[in-house]
């Protein structure tokens, strides 16, 4: 036996007495091999301690049992969600995950699919915030099982929400409370999630025959802190600003902190909407108004489908599902 791999299929047959295609048989799950036998090889690999090359069989398997997953920012609780929701179904369908996080740059993104392809990944579940550079993504959509999460590459399957209505649904709250001066912040990407909240904040001005102020839509590129420089930026040059739509819950935390500092409060001095409905929201003083997206069933839906497409195995017509949005009020925002 060498010592420094470790034992191996050959070690197991030489232990049980047996040949190595019964051993193989039996890694296999083979109803031809009998029970004594079976017990024997099984005896052996948990007397040899043995553990799995995976690689290996990987290649002689044509399946790693792993998917790539790809988010923008692990440090938002709203992956942590989708997370959970996506290892829920993988864990019961003997498949695991390998995460890799971008923080918004589009060369991580690529260099993390590309890796993600040589390492032989049945599949690939994908939040990308670049719309308009995804030619690298029509590529490995065309090698294997391929889904995004709230992105529109075009013939992909993916799982969406209401983002425009959910955002809509946020301002018209703040209007309905007498708000004319709302301001939003948001990450400065070409993403579908951007894209659609930032329709759903300009209807929603439109409908009430409300002007959209552009000088109060406040676009930063992704870094730590940038909701409270954003939330700065407001507060010094449009004191008028009575509210704030936040692009999502961690954004709104960190206006939260600016504003706080301060010595204003919310949502006296002015009133905050939120977006997600993570953990975090329910837990913050005062508690926060925000959009609820059924975040852990995105997750959930994500990992389903991506392994009915490797289990299919053939070209299907790709699917979208659409899952829907609510508004929950709490106590940061209130009428002027």
């Amino acid at each position: 036996m060498d010592a420094k791999l470790g034992p191996t299929i050959y070690d197991i047959a030489e232990k049980a007495n047996v040949s190595i295609s019964t051993v193989s048989r039996v890694f296999n799950k083979s109803t031809s091999v009998s029970k004594k036998t079976r017990k024997k090889v099984e005896n052996a690999i948990e007397e040899l301690n043995y553990i799995p090359n995976a690689i290996a069989r990987s290649l002689a398997n044509k399946s790693s049992n792993t998917i790539g997953l790809i988010v923008s920012d692990i440090s938002n609780p709203y992956f942590a969600s989708v997370i959970d929701g996506i290892e829920s179904i993988l864990g019961t369908e003997g498949y695991s995950a390998i995460l890799c996080d971008t923080r918004y740059s589009l060369e991580r993104e690529k260099k993390y699919l590309a890796q993600m392809l040589e390492k032989r990944v049945d599949g690939i579940i994908i939040f990308s915030v670049y719309q308009s550079d995804y030619s690298f993504i029509k590529t490995a959509k065309n090698i294997i099982p391929f889904v995004s999460i709230q992105s529109d590459f075009g013939e992909t399957d993916t799982i969406n929400t209401h983002d425009e209505k959910g955002a809509y649904d946020a301002v018209q709250h703040l209007i309905d409370l007498g708000h004319k001066n709302i301001a939003f912040m948001l990450y400065d990407y070409d993403s579908m999630t951007i894209s659609n909240r930032f329709k759903g904040y300009i209807n929603a001005h439109r409908t009430n025959d409300l002007p959209v102020n552009k000088n109060y839509i406040v676009k930063m590129k992704f870094q730590p802190n940038v909701g409270f420089d954003m939330t700065n930026y407001i507060l010094d040059n449009f004191p008028e600003v009575t509210a704030i739509f936040a692009y999502n819950d961690k954004l709104a935390m960190s206006s939260y902190i600016a504003i706080q500092a301060r010595g204003l409060k919310i949502p006296d001095t002015i009133s905050i909407v939120g977006y997600d409905d993570t953990e975090i929201a329910s837990c913050l003083t005062p508690k926060l108004t925000t959009v609820e997206q059924p975040i852990y069933d995105i997750g959930t839906n994500a990992a389903e489908l991506l392994i009915k497409r490797i289990k299919e195995r053939e070209n299907t017509i790709p699917k979208l599902i659409t899952l829907p949005t609510k508004l929950i009020i709490r106590e940061s925002t209130r009428s002027v």
